[in-house]
């Protein structure tokens, strides 16, 4: 089972640690999502900055939903209204067309929709 690490996951990560995520990412399952890259270059990770980033790049990429795919989702669930953004949407699309994975966040909203579509982890 793969993960997908949400943008939350990985800024708790850099100021507290978490074994379980360093256990994902040395056993290969932990995903990452080009848009959780944006929002960490967003910010401030640790330094050395390009380097982190560099880094997650390294990580193995789940399938890209297309805008018009997270469109068609957010209208067909009616998923609209519930305090979640386009990229917390576009992470739950990408995480349902990516066979075997599952998605980790510390977003709440974002949380109950995947457990909602049953590919919450843990």
């Amino acid at each position: 089972m793969s993960v997908l690490i949400d943008t939350s996951v990985w800024i708790d990560y850099f100021r507290h640690g978490n074994d379980a995520l360093v256990t994902l990412i040395e056993q290969d399952f932990a995903l990452i999502h080009p848009m959780v890259i944006l929002e960490i270059a967003c910010g401030t990770p640790p330094a050395p900055r390009l380097k982190t980033l560099r880094n997650l790049g390294f990580l193995e990429f789940c399938n890209q939903a297309s805008m018009r795919e997270v469109t068609t989702f957010i209208e067909h669930e009616k998923l609209y209204g519930l305090g979640c953004g386009l990229v917390d949407m576009t992470l739950l699309a990408s995480t349902l067309i990516t066979p075997d994975t599952e998605l980790w966040t510390l977003d709440k909203r974002l949380a109950d929709l995947a457990k909602r579509f049953g590919v919450a982890h843990r």
